[in-house]
């Protein structure tokens, strides 16, 4: 792979980040040969997410055409169930990120019209995505419970002890 080809997949990374990192705290990178190129947290889960990156539309071409499949550098280039959890598809051009559930786009190749790509809010495109997401796998976001404790310190001689008990 070229410099300028890691260079256009590496901007586009950081674009895909910079919109998810409007939703949610944690965001990461991933090492180049990891399966994935972002995780990130979404309501107390780890999601994975592979990102597509294209500068413009192929000559002749009405839509912006991305490739699914893993680099050609890959002995295997499908992605396989619980490989990856969402697309990020990168308009440099326009600057906007089309999210899509790995459910909903399981193919080798996604066609996106010029005019949706435009148009295409970066942080609902994820949103829609990540409902797509939970309600196709049927994922339970997972609830904090609380638990109310009491705790007694006695002090005796040297030291002090800890008393710690857990009450509903």
């Amino acid at each position: 792979m070229s410099r300028k080809t890691e260079r256009i997949g590496r901007s586009g990374e950081y674009l895909a980040c910079s919109i998810i990192a409007r939703e949610t705290d944690t965001v990461t990178i991933l090492p180049h040969n990891a399966n994935a190129d972002v995780v990130f947290e979404w309501y107390g889960q780890m999601y994975r997410c592979q990102v597509k990156t294209a500068t413009k539309i192929q000559k002749g071409k009405k839509s912006w055409t991305f490739d699914l499949r893993k680099g050609s550098h890959s002995l295997s280039r499908i992605y396989k169930d619980n490989m990856i959890d969402v697309y990020a598809m990168v308009s440099l051009q326009y600057q906007n990120v089309y999210f899509c559930s790995y459910k909903d786009c399981n193919k080798k190749q996604i066609s996106i019209d010029d005019k949706t790509m435009k148009k295409t809010n970066s942080c609902e495109s994820l949103h829609n995505a990540m409902n797509s997401l939970i309600s196709a796998t049927n994922m339970r976001q997972p609830t904090n419970v609380v638990h109310f404790a009491k705790a007694k310190i006695v002090l005796s001689g040297w030291f002090a002890v800890f008393f710690y008990y857990v009450g509903e």
